[in-house]
């Protein structure tokens, strides 16, 4: 029998080729399309999953509380965890790890740059690592010893052995390589290359032995049996006893690994909320909602062709087949046809894998040898082919066998109802999935077109290392006489990334309850230029900062909380027991949240050894000959190190990698939905052509146009694609305004987006219904007639 199943559903399969073809042809484009998400979901999900003890890892969190609002931060005090590991009790292990920009490698004549940490032994045991050379007892134990993993080796020195080199780290000291640890998987939230001893980096920063200064990493591991809430209760206000000052304001808390990649995302009264789990949830229903668009599809094509199959049920039946058997008949070639669809879907991943990791920015791949993926693949062809062909299946098998042979019609009522709401659900799920990529891509049009305060286009930044800032002002003099640079600026970091910040500035009628969180930037006479930002009170540093050693320059949200009302430059402010004279007040920018208004913020006398060089080159210069200018000057000033550079418009559209995320996924997923979508339509356009062949044939004789033929058989579909329409727009505004409530600076929804997508899901519509319809209604009258 079940080989005479297998004979029955190929037979059909040839017969029917076309409508075969678009039936497993769409399915497995949902599969795929599905599939791939799905592995994107599961990279996400599985982040930190390797390590084996990431139950009892934790990280530190600093929360501080400023005017009632409370921020949380990932830095900490340096005696923070050798302090906590010593007294509280239940800690295992504890490492501070400090962030740090890339250091330049040097081994002979190669220079190249790599990123690590500095790091306490207990890092080591924290993550579990793998050494696959070296002594993990002996690999930490001086200040000049370095761990690189097995990637970084084979970079460095090809397939020679690493262990017992020694290598010069930023032309300044020469560090032993004393291990080399396998590489941690892509999906770990904090990769290395290097990592050394955390003595090395202190030795450099006095800040790091203090407890008023926080900016280090601090990771915990428990000990199994360890009371989580005891742990964090001690912890709490641990640091501000240890400080001995109430003014320290900073409060710990651990936050376990599990959550580290798709939480660690906190409201202003310091609660937990979603990270970046919203968007594995948005991409799961998108996934979802896309593999459901295709069983609809395949469900429709099935059911539309089911009478054509009526006399076979009847002959069947007639013949003694019973109701389970024909059940079973259809439910299996359903199956087959789903299993079909996914052994062409593995096709089409493979093939497309390499573009989709472009896409998500990913190194993802297909392993049909895991039991997890087999299992899933599995699974949807037996949902898909069972929700796929039960209604064909049902319905089929109760079709009344003696009206069948007699070549009656059966009542569509039903199957014609089902058909209707399975089209209007079909594709009032598409046309939400372009309703929202519009808006998304509106929004994220609309943030970068804001006002910034300041002009990103043109603008070069290369971080200052080595000894570039003992001859800065010839690197300044060499670049401007290029002809093709207008500023040159300093900073400590980009203006688009201010990560420093104070509690501590006073000043004249301040409240001395009020505790206001200040951002401050190192600059010098410059940057302000170079970044075309406007002075509205008072004067910029002077040049080489002469007599502004203890001047500042704030922006107009600082200016307003000293002095609401009339000028502000020439008043002080304190900081860090230091009266500094506010100079100039600077137009307020936008920087860190590309959503948020601007904070308060001081420029203080850029006076450090690195940072950042913010090179503004001339509008219309030919930018890849001033680059090559650029390359030569800073690497004739500063040899030994590889030149790198970014343009701050790079920097700007990073911010929005989350949303761009977003609308790339929703975009090509909502253009898979209507070719799925379309590809049924055409299918049931064909059928419904075909089954009203006899009926156009009439109406020509009668003398019915080709114009109103097509427009009869059109109809149908447009009073669907209205329906769909109907529906999907209260829906789709719902979810859009619930996602832009997220951003303070947002985009206003326009009524003209979804009248847009309505309006072209119609126009799609019609085209791929029109195209059958033009055939029927340009058939020969007597060739549909001549049977009767």
């Amino acid at each position: 029998m079940i080989k005479n199943y297998f004979k029955t559903t190929f037979r059909n399969l040839w017969k029917t080729r076309g409508y075969s073809f678009l039936n497993i042809f769409g399915l497995a484009v949902g599969i795929t399309a599905a599939s791939l998400i799905f592995l994107w979901v599961e990279d996400e999900m599985s982040y930190n999953a390797h390590f084996p003890d990431k139950e009892n890892t934790y990280i530190s969190k600093s929360k501080q509380i400023y005017e009632g609002v409370s921020y949380v931060f990932d830095a900490n005090s340096g005696p923070l965890a050798p302090a906590v590991k010593a007294e509280i009790p239940g800690i295992q292990y504890a490492a501070r790890a400090a962030n740090t920009t890339p250091y330049v490698f040097t081994i002979g004549d190669n220079n190249m740059y790599q990123n690590g940490r500095f790091v306490d032994p207990d890092f080591m045991d924290i993550f579990s690592l793998e050494f696959v050379a070296g002594n993990r007892a002996t690999a930490m134990t001086d200040v000049h010893n370095m761990i690189v993993t097995q990637a970084t080796a084979e970079r460095i020195f090809g397939k020679e052995p690493a262990l017992g080199r020694t290598v010069r780290v930023n032309n300044s000291e020469n560090y032993v390589i004393t291990g080399v640890v396998k590489d941690l998987p892509k999906n770990s939230t904090y990769p290395f290359d290097w990592l050394i001893p955390f003595e090395a980096y202190e030795s450099w920063n006095n800040w790091t032995t203090t407890w008023n200064n926080i900016g280090l990493l601090t990771f915990f591991q428990l000990e199994p049996t360890a009371d989580l809430n005891e742990v964090n209760r001690k912890l709490y206000d641990f640091a501000i006893i240890k400080s001995g000052s109430d003014k320290l304001g900073t409060y710990n808390f651990l936050y376990p690994m599990e959550r580290w990649r798709l939480y660690n995302s906190f409201d202003q009264n310091g609660n937990e909320q979603e990270g970046r789990i919203k968007y594995v949830k948005l991409f799961s229903i998108i996934a979802w909602v896309v593999l459901l668009i295709a069983c609809i599809n395949f469900m429709n094509l099935t059911t539309a062709r089911s009478e054509k199959r009526a006399k076979e049920v009847g002959m069947r039946k007639v013949v003694g087949a019973t109701k389970k058997s024909l059940i079973g008949q259809f439910l299996g070639e359903s199956i087959i046809l789903a299993t079909l669809s996914a052994l062409l879907a593995i096709g089409l991943a493979y093939f497309s894998i390499g573009a989709f990791n472009n896409l998500v920015e990913k190194e993802l791949t297909i392993e049909l040898v895991d039991p997890m993926h087999l299992a899933f693949l599995i699974g949807i062809v037996l949902i898909c082919g069972l929700i796929s062909g039960s209604y064909p299946a049902f319905y089929l098998s109760s079709f009344n066998p003696i009206t069948t042979l007699k070549g009656a019609k059966q009542k569509a009522g039903a199957a014609g109802f089902i058909r209707r709401g399975l089209v209007v659900l079909q594709y009032g799920a598409s046309i939400i999935l372009i309703i929202c990529t519009a808006i998304i891509f509106q929004q994220i049009q609309h943030v970068k077109g804001r006002d910034m305060g300041f002009d990103r286009s043109q603008v070069l930044t290369t971080q200052l290392r080595g000894d570039m800032h003992k001859h800065i002002d010839v690197i300044k003099n060499q670049l401007m006489a290029t002809g093709n640079i207008e500023h040159v600026g300093l900073s400590n970091t980009t203006v688009l990334n201010i990560g420093n910040n104070t509690s501590g500035t006073d000043w004249a009628g301040k409240d001395p309850n009020s505790q206001v969180l200040v951002g401050f930037l190192l600059a010098d006479a410059d940057f302000i230029p170079a970044m075309d930002m406007k002075l509205i009170e008072g004067r910029n540093f002077r040049q080489g900062l002469l007599g502004d050693s203890t001047s500042v320059i704030i922006n107009e949200t600082f200016a307003k909380l000293i002095k609401p009302d009339g000028a502000v430059t020439g008043q002080t402010m304190e900081w860090n027991d230091i009266h500094y004279t506010i100079i100039g007040v600077v137009n307020d920018f936008v920087y860190n949240d590309m959503y948020a208004p601007s904070e308060p913020l001081f420029f203080h006398p850029f006076g450090s050894s690195s940072g950042v060089i913010n090179i503004k080159t001339k509008a219309g210069v030919d930018l890849a000959k001033t680059v090559a200018q650029i390359e030569q000057i800073i690497k004739a000033n500063n040899p030994g190190y590889p030149f790198e550079y970014d343009f701050l418009d790079n920097v700007f559209n990073e911010k929005f990698k989350s949303e761009m995320l977003i609308q790339r996924l929703a975009g090509v997923f909502a253009v898979l939905s209507i070719i799925i979508s379309c590809l049924g339509l055409f299918g049931l356009a064909a059928f419904t052509a075909e089954r009203r062949t006899k009926e156009m044939g009439i109406r020509k004789v009668l003398g019915a146009s080709v114009s109103s033929l097509v427009g009869l058989l059109n109809r149908e579909f447009v009073v669907l694609v209205l329906v769909s329409c109907a529906l999907a727009f209260p829906l789709a505004w719902w979810i859009m305004s619930d996602w832009l409530g997220n951003y303070q600076y947002h985009t206003d929804l326009h009524w003209w987006v979804f009248a847009l997508a309505g309006g072209g899901a119609l126009v799609i519509a019609l085209l791929t219904v029109s195209s059958q319809a033009i055939k029927a209604a340009l058939t020969n009258p007597t060739k549909s007639l001549r049977d009767e």
